[in-house]
């Protein structure tokens, strides 16, 4: 009587499942045709549209024959009894199935029991694929849509720029203030609008077709140097590097981040002040990155609003910029599953911290 009260408690559990569970029996380990039903859980008779009745106790054979003219039923009726034969556990991965009642995509899993007896776990993953195949068909679209719609953006701009410097060329004699002015400001503005473009195109594709690799970010940080080379002479700028470790991630995008944090640093600096720009970073359960300025530093309400695309603080003609280079930081720490954040003072300076995971 105990032990028929912990079959129905072990029955019980396996039926309310939110996975497909079912246990098969392979009488003749030789024979596929000999494999039959012992248990199927609500998961799997739902799948099947059959009742227990129809199922427990009979052989695949006589249940479903259409599975062994089927490519994905029959790999699947054979792992059955391989896994039976020689024991252990395979995960088949997306297996497409259909026939007269059913069809889908399911993610099995097959796994041995006791001789002679596997178990499955199945779930249906056809809402899934589809959604996802649509968002892939979505994204190219997207980004075929952003290629035409740049080139034709910046097909006008050109043609205001060769026009400008043309009519500069010709009449640069006969202008006076107010139109030596007005073409800088045409000149200024189309140049503003291209890098705009460009800057977007970037957002959209960072993190495609790039893959993880191991970064050494003193060797990143050496490049973003040269890269700014000329900014951080300019400004005389000291950049103080501490060692700093190995990480996994996409690369170019590592590198972006560096570059676009360390040039918000040196870009907005106190007037009649040297920048000076520390980089750190600690190890516990991930890398934590400190990028710590000397500048103007950016009030409190808007320390979560810098990461919006677009969001700018400050007037063109004291910072030039787009407004997404810090969108972009924020977008390539989710790419890396990390966070963002910034702690500032105004009038004091800024640090930008973020965490990557460490993967080992």
């Amino acid at each position: 009587m105990e032990n028929l009260k912990k079959l129905e408690l072990f029955t019980k559990a396996f039926e309310d499942l939110p996975i497909g569970v079912g246990i098969f029996h392979v009488p003749d380990l030789e024979d596929i045709r000999s494999i039959e039903y012992v248990f199927m859980n609500k998961i799997i008779l739902h799948e099947m549209q059959k009742s227990k009745e129809e199922v427990f106790g009979k052989r695949i054979i006589e249940v479903a024959p259409e599975a062994y003219q089927h490519e994905g039923g029959l790999l699947v009726i054979k792992t059955y009894q391989r896994i039976a034969k020689e024991g252990g556990n395979v995960n088949l991965g997306l297996v497409e199935y259909s026939n007269h009642l059913t069809e889908g995509t399911y993610e099995c899993s097959i796994h041995h029991l006791i001789d002679n007896y596997v178990y499955i776990m199945l779930r249906n993953v056809t809402d899934l694929e589809q959604a996802k195949n649509e968002l892939e068909l979505k994204n190219k679209e997207l980004k075929q849509f952003a290629y035409v719609a740049s080139h034709d953006l910046k097909q006008p701009l050109v043609t205001i720029s060769n026009f400008v410097n043309v009519l500069q060329k010709k009449y640069e004699n006969t202008f006076d203030d107010n139109a030596t002015q007005m073409f800088s400001f045409i000149t200024d503005a189309t140049e503003r609008m291209n890098q705009l473009i460009n800057d977007l195109l970037d957002y959209g594709s960072l993190g495609q077709k790039e893959k993880m690799t191991f970064i050494d970010c003193n060797e990143i940080l050496k490049e973003v140097q040269q890269d700014l080379s000329v900014a951080i002479k300019q400004s005389n700028s000291t950049i103080i590097i501490d060692q700093l470790p190995t990480i996994k991630g996409y690369k170019t995008s590592i590198r972006l981040l560096f570059q676009n944090l360390i040039s918000n640093a040196i870009k907005f600096k106190k007037p009649d002040t040297h920048p000076i720009v520390k980089i750190s970073a600690s190890e516990d359960i991930y890398w934590t990155f400190s990028i710590e300025d000397n500048g103007i530093g950016i009030a409190e309400e808007n320390t979560q609003k810098i990461f919006n695309v677009f969001k700018r603080l400050h007037n063109r003609s004291e910072y030039k910029g787009t407004g997404i280079g810090l969108a972009h930081c924020k977008k390539i720490i989710d790419l890396h599953k990390g966070k963002i954040w910034v702690t500032s003072t105004v009038g004091k300076g800024s640090t930008f911290v973020f965490t990557i995971p460490k993967n080992k």
